[in-house]
């Protein structure tokens, strides 16, 4: 059987461990602790005692840690989440309450507010594929709808095979379509309660006689799976720089209709690279159906009519999905620290800060995926690190690391087995860039959604659970609830800090 085993997540720091930022607070401290200890001598007691406080409260930030952050990484997400209050900027007003109503423009709040719809047709000349386009960014996404068959009950060998067929995908998405343009993708798996409840609308719709037994034990047995359905969708979703792209748009016109050439020429070589590995798609998603998947995750209890919408397009001649440029919600603000309200949900994001210690099968996240009976979405984003530059980012850890290990050992300081796991995962890491894997730069996100905030807090807590128990370490994103929802909820593969430089 097949097992993986994660990297531990780094602790390296500037020196022994400790960031820039960290040990500026502590020697800014020690300053501190140095001019009272003058002034005492010199009589001026209250200043002295002022200035020892001052050191102990610096040394002290300095040092700490809360729920898995330094203090040092805390400040910067606590000052811009008081300024953002400060400002009025914790709550957003849609809709017909937004002042820019353009037909093309999408109305989303916080990071996602840049997007406008781009839509291209197909080379059928029928289909219509929706683009998120961000000018701000210079990027362009698309989704892809994708569904699978049972993989825990496969045999082994197909197991492999499938794993096999997935990491040459990983592959050509990191070598191949990175060099023509392609950033960052996601994979996102929701899971939504089937209120449409197709059982009890197949039964209602198709019984002839509903005066039996046999019809008054199907319906109530009908009704009751009702709260327990759920219905799971995975989409692929890739994002492309339109900058790398500039010297084809610009020979195809320079307009938003050859940006949509240029972008649909390569989508249509990543659906067939997902089909070879064996994964169903079900397309592109057009613009109605992308605006339903934002639709529905902003307002959970429009759920029901989209799908009731779907059920009847063929019967009503009423189009699948929603309105483009009605995606966004009508209303959504930051509760406290750690909830995020829109339209009829409040949500909560929990980001993965530790993969499992230990080594793990294929279905580690199973528990994950079935066991769960919230409205939840587990995202993960990825983004290929440049060759060269991944060379570097290795080459400086493993310098850094050598640098760490010469000082302790010439301070007697202890090396922990921690220690020892994060330099063999370097030493890993670099044979398998020299072999030609592609080294990625990922987050794992799980948002959880519910109508109530009791509902919340158990369906959150019922998620920590299983992650533990899956062997991963789930913070909740105190402070960025609104920054998070946009990345963990919504198919726009966001999430990742900016790579810019080589010492990114």
């Amino acid at each position: 059987m097949i097992k993986f085993k994660f990297p531990p997540r780094s602790s390296r720091g500037a020196i022994l461990g400790f960031t820039a930022s960290q040990l500026g607070m502590v020697v800014a401290g020690v300053i501190c602790a140095v001019i009272g200890a003058n002034l005492l001598t010199v009589g001026h007691r209250w200043l002295a005692i002022s200035l020892f406080t001052a050191a102990a409260l610096l040394v002290t930030l300095g040092l700490l840690r809360l729920k898995g952050r330094r203090v040092t990484e805390w400040l910067p997400v606590v000052v811009g989440a008081l300024l953002q209050r400060r400002s009025g900027q914790d709550e957003y007003r849609g809709a017909l309450y937004s002042p820019d109503v353009r037909a093309g423009h999408l109305d989303l709040p916080g990071p996602a507010a840049g997007y406008e719809w781009l839509t291209a047709v197909a080379g059928d000349g029928m289909t219509e594929v929706g683009l998120l386009h961000h000018r701000r960014e210079r990027t362009v996404t698309a989704t892809l709808l994708c569904s699978g068959t049972n993989f825990v009950l496969a045999d082994r060998s197909v197991q492999e095979q499938r794993l096999v067929d997935w990491a040459q995908v990983l592959q050509i998405l990191g070598t191949e379509y990175a060099d023509t343009g392609l950033v960052r993708w996601s994979v996102s798996s929701r899971a939504v309660p089937d209120v449409g409840n197709r059982a009890r609308r197949y039964l209602v719709n198709r019984a002839v006689d509903t005066t039996t037994a046999a019809y008054r034990s199907l319906a109530e047995l009908t009704a009751s799976a009702a709260p327990a359905a759920r219905r799971h969708e995975v989409f692929l979703t890739v994002v492309f720089d339109t900058a790398r792209m500039s010297a084809e748009i610009k020979q195809a016109g320079g307009t938003d209709t050859a940006i949509g050439v240029v972008v649909l020429d390569r989508l249509a070589g990543i659906a067939a690279t997902v089909a070879e590995a064996g994964i169903t798609t079900s397309g592109w998603l057009s613009p109605r159906r992308y605006a339903a998947v934002l639709r529905t995750q902003f307002d959970p209890a429009d759920q029901e009519v989209v799908d009731l919408r779907g059920s009847t397009a063929t019967r009503t001649g009423v189009p699948v999905g929603v309105t483009p440029r009605l995606a966004g919600p009508v209303a959504a603000r930051t509760l406290g620290w750690n909830t995020y309200q829109h339209d009829s949900g409040y949500s909560r994001t929990l980001w993965v800060a530790q993969m499992p210690r230990q080594s793990v099968t294929a279905t580690w996240l199973t528990p994950l995926y079935t066991r769960t009976t919230a409205w939840r979405t587990v995202t993960m984003v990825a983004e290929p690190v440049p060759a060269a530059l991944a060379m570097l980012a290795t080459r400086r850890d493993k310098v850094s690391r050598a640098g760490d290990e010469l000082t302790k050992r010439k301070l007697r300081l202890v090396r922990t087995a921690s220690e020892d796991n994060e330099a063999r995962s370097v030493e890993q890491i670099d044979r398998e860039q020299a072999q030609g894997h592609i080294r990625y730069r990922y987050a794992v996100l799980v948002a959880v959604t519910a109508t109530s905030i009791d509902t919340l807090e158990r369906d959150v807590r019922s998620v920590k659970r299983l992650l533990s128990r899956a062997g991963c370490e789930a913070v909740s994103l105190a402070g960025e609830q609104d920054q998070a929802f946009a990345a963990a909820a919504l198919p726009l593969a966001r999430g990742l800090k900016p790579l810019r430089g080589w010492f990114a």
